[in-house]
Formats: C-alpha cells, structure tokens, sequence
C-alpha cells in the first residue's frame, strides 16, 4: 500500500529497528539536488520505529517523502540529527593527536641522541694529539690508535642511524598532520536520522523509497566551442559540472541533471491596475541623424525607466524589421519587431543608440527618453561583393546567404558517458545512462553531456582604433532547439586555446552570436596619412583636416566578410563646426 507522511512534533516511545538503505537516484539542480533512497526490510507485527540512518544533516525538512509498500501503515514521519559520528570523528582527533605527542618525543630523544654521540666524536678527536714531552712505546700508541678508530666507527655508525631514524619520524609526523588538518577542516560532521513510526499488521516484506532536499549541491554548465576553419561547422560540446557536499557520497547512482531549481520562487506573477492620469509634456526635442532629422515627441514611449520607443523605417518609409539596435558602450540590445517597432532600456550615463540592419547602413543617434523615427539609408554595395563560404551556408545568386534545413546535428563521441536529454513542460533534464559516482569533497566532477555540429555564418569584426585585431565571430540559427544555458565557454580555432568567452543566450534572439576570439591571420592598421592631414589659421579661426586609411590583410585562403567600425568626433560647442 502507499503511505501517507504525517509531521508530529514527537513521537511515542518505541522500540528502534534500524533500516539499511541505499542511494538509488539523484537528481541535481542548478542549486540542491534531490536524493532518492530505496530500503527493502523484513517485518514483524507490532508498533515500532524504522530508522533510516547516515542522512545528509544538510536536508530541506519540508522535502521529505515516504512512500512505503506492505502490509503496513505509516504513523508519522520525522527527522533528527545524530550527533554521534561527529562524537566519533572527534574522538579519532584526540587518538591522532596524542600519536602526534609520541611520536613529538620520540624524535626529541633521538635528537638528544644524535647530540650525545657528536659531544663524544668531538672528545675523540681532541685526544688524538699527544702534548707535552710524553713519549709512548709503539704498542701503547697502536692500541690508542685502534681505540680511537673503533670507536669513531661506532659513533659516526650511531649517528647515520640517527639521521634515518629523524627522516623516518618527520615523515610520519607530517602524514599525521595532514590527518589532522583534514578533520578540523570539516565544520559538520555530523549525521541525520529519518525516523518512521509503523503500524505492521502481519509479517510482511516492506518496500521503501524515501526522497528529500539536500542543500550545498549545485552543477552549471560550460562549453568547449572548437572551429577548424571557416568553411567547416562549428563544433560545441556542452558539459556539466557537478560538486556537492551535503554530507554523504553518492556511489554509482542513477544521475539526473535538472535545469530547475526549487529555491526559486513559483508563484505566477499578478497585475495591477494600470491608472492613466494628464500631465503636462515637455517640450520636444529636435535631433539630427547624420543628415535626417529625427522627432522625439514627449509622451509616446516615455516611462520612468529611461526607455526608449520608436520605429526603424527606410528612405521609402517602410518598415525594416529584424533590425538591431545597440546602446553603445554598453551590452543592451534589442531588434525591430515585423512592424519595424523596437523599445529598448537606456542604462545610466548612456545616451548614444546605434541601428543597423543588413543591406543598410548603420546610424548613430544622440538619444534620450521619448518615441524616435529612425531612418536607414540603403548600402548601395552589392552584397554579393563580399563572399563568405561555409559547410551549412550557401550563397543565392543575389548574394543572400541562407542555411541548409539541418541546421545541426548531435554527434556522439565514442569515449564520452552516454546521456539522454528528457524535455518536461518547466524543465529539461540530462539524464546520465551509467552510474556515476560523486563524492561529498566539494570538488568538481565534469560530464559530457551533448556534442553538437552547428552550422554558422562567420564574420570578422574589427575596431582598429581601440584594437588592431580582428574577432572572428559566428551566427547560428534554430539555437533554440539544442535547451542551452547560460555558462563560460572555452575557445578553440584551429586547434589552439585563444581562451574564454560567455554563451550568453539569455539575451539572444533568433540568431545566436558567438564570439570566438582574436585570429591572428587576419592583420588591421590604422593610419593617418600625413600628407592628406594639415592644419591652417584664418584669423582667430583654425581648421585641422585629417585622414585616415585602414589596411586589412589577411594570411588565408579562404573568402571572408569583415566588418570595419570607425567613427567621427563630436563636437560639443557651437563655435565648432564639423563636416
């Protein structure tokens, strides 16, 4: 039958039997994990306690639950802490510290001996010389002789055992030490007891599985992301890496790695009323974007958290959707919706917002809080000019690019744990085929769990103003489908380690953008070409003209599109004039 748990506060005085159970399945989360333990005892009839022992004292109370199967009915369920392991493992640090006292003694003795037979060596050798006008027969100097050399012998023998024998005990004093440390490092050592009370009917067989909470285990996620070359997919290999330590080590389970957490709060959340009331707007504001005037009106678009509201339109008028805006200097984004609207968070002390778009050339705008009518020029050069090939990525005669209808595909490493990924309405859930042991040191233990070929449409950028080094980047589409998570991925191209970026794909949108650091086979200068820059005075007037030429070389064969950021000063002061 299925039992019920039922909290009490206390329980009657029973007679204790003591239940052997063992970790079947846990199932880790980004922070706790949940222990499954399953027990199978044999039962008299009568009213007692089972006692389920060696149990995480780092456990969620509220989690536990009981299911047991028998001819049985379950009273109540409760939890206790077992202080008597921490007892023991105290006990076992006197015991190693009285060894230390010993073995303290043992090595100050032999110290002292090693003293006494070098006070001796140093007597022998200052009665070697024969003072004064003594005269010995040659049968007293060789037996004085064979005295002295028999027994420096023996001392510099005793002294030799001396120094081995101090090795010898330094070396047992530090393992003891080590012992040592390593007990007074645990600040819990303490156990837990699950105590149920029972009502068995008959003899009978019971089945039990009990779960809980335990706290102080966690797993998180990195990647290795490799690229051979640009005309090949990327390769990326997700892995998980897993610690814990609630107290008790968990040996050859069943692993499952959740993308929940329970410590978060699930309550939906609620609306309140919205309340519209007049005010009065201030007053607009006439800007200039290169050229074409922008309105920013008052009202539309504003709200108390500095956003701002607007729609992306051509010379045509029409809308541009799928367009990017970026605040410049910062790391907020967000792109036109099919209509070509956007509303995007101006972060403190920003206040420039860059569009761009594909087929059109990029605009910079001086932005505040309001609604903005943005308009982008058409590049009059032909896509097409630019060529980049890529296994997954072809070229139109129009010179788009479009992907294959595989975007990716999982592939499988023959020394990797195999894993299956097991997708819930909140969730998803890695779930580890073959049993894998984690112990309760607190250290990191990494698994494999996916390895993908993903398609890619790859990129160079470059700022040669601030860095004369161009960032090969990559786009990939349907993303979504491969149940990322945020985490440090690890860069490799061309089989060397250029070092670490952030997958971040909870600001992603439908194109997930990578970057995969510096190549160092594609080489940009910056220049000022002197002979085109100079300076003149007319009166009180000073005009400085100047020019720059930006050089990008490349070692490879491949075709490749590059994009080049510059940009033009901004003057501050009316008395200034710019062209």
């Amino acid at each position: 039958m299925l039992a019920g748990i039922y909290w009490l506060s206390s329980f009657s005085q029973k007679e204790n039997h003591s239940v052997s159970s063992k970790i079947e399945k846990v199932t880790v989360f980004l922070q706790g994990a949940q222990v499954e333990r399953i027990a199978k005892q044999s039962l008299a009839a009568g009213k007692y306690n089972l006692v389920f022992s060696d149990i995480s004292p780092k456990i969620d109370k509220q989690s536990i639950q009981l299911k047991a199967e028998g001819k049985l009915t379950v009273l109540s369920v409760t939890h206790q802490i077992n202080y008597l392991k921490e007892q023991q493992v105290q006990d076992e640090i006197k015991q190693i510290e009285t060894q230390n006292e010993q073995w303290l003694e043992k090595i100050a003795l032999e110290k002292n001996m090693k003293n006494v037979y070098s006070q001796e060596e140093q007597m022998i050798l200052k009665n070697q010389s024969i003072k004064g006008d003594a005269t010995l027969r040659a049968a007293e100097l060789k037996e004085a002789a064979d005295f002295q050399r028999q027994r420096l012998t023996e001392v510099y023998q005793k002294l030799q055992e001396n120094d081995r024998n101090l090795k010898k005990m330094d070396l047992e004093l530090q393992k003891i030490n080590k012992q040592l440390i390593e007990l007074n490092q645990k600040k819990d050592l303490s156990t837990s007891e699950v105590i149920v009370a029972v009502d068995v009917k008959e003899i009978t067989v019971g089945n039990f599985r009990l779960t809980y909470l335990v706290k102080q285990s966690s797993w998180f996620p990195t990647y290795d992301v490799r690229v051979q070359d640009i005309s090949k997919p990327i390769n990326l290999q997700m892995k998980a890496n897993i610690n814990q330590q609630s107290g008790e080590d968990w040996k050859d389970v069943k692993l499952f790695l959740s993308t929940g957490n329970p410590n978060e709060n699930g309550t939906k959340p609620t609306l309140t009323p919205w309340y519209l009331r007049y005010y009065y707007p201030a007053a607009a504001n006439q800007i200039r974007i290169r050229g074409i005037s922008s309105l920013y009106g008052s009202t539309a678009g504003l709200d108390i958290n500095n956003s701002i509201s607007g729609i992306v339109r051509n010379e045509k008028g029409e809308p541009v959707p799928g367009a990017t805006i970026i605040v410049k200097g910062t790391k907020a984004a967000t792109s036109t919706d099919a209509g070509g609207s956007f509303n995007i968070q101006m972060p403190a002390g920003a206040n420039t917002l860059v569009v761009s778009s594909v087929g059109y050339t990029a605009q910079e705008l001086t932005a505040t809080s309001g609604y903005a009518n943005v308009f982008l020029k058409e590049n009059k050069q032909s896509l097409s000019e630019v060529v980049v090939t890529a296994l997954g990525v072809s070229i139109d005669e129009s010179g788009g690019y479009y992907y294959d209808d595989k975007a990716f595909k999982r592939k499988k490493e023959e020394t990797a744990i195999n894993t299956t990924t097991v997708y819930q309405p909140t969730t998803t859930i890695f779930e580890i085929d073959d049993p894998y042991s984690v112990p309760n040191d607190g250290k990191l233990y990494t698994v494999d769990i996916n390895n993908y070929e993903l398609n890619a449409l790859y990129e160079y950028y470059s700022v040669p103003k601030l860095d004369a080094s161009a960032y090969l980047t990559a786009k990939i589409i349907d993303w979504q489908e491969l149940n990322l998570l945020p985490g440090e991925a690890n860069l490799f191209f061309e089989g060397t380690f250029l070092g670490n970026s952030l997958l971040d794909v909870m600001n992603a949108g439908d194109t997930l953008n990578l970057s995969l650091g510096k190549d160092k086979g594609v080489i940009v200068q910056r220049k000022l070409m002197k002979e085109f820059s100079s300076k003149k005075f007319l009166g009180s007037n000073k005009t400085d003209s100047r020019q720059y030429e930006i050089l990008v070389r490349k070692k490879k064969q491949q075709a490749m599109r590059i994009i080049i950021e510059d940009q033009f000063p901004v003057y501050t002061n009316k008395e200034i004039e710019l062209e």
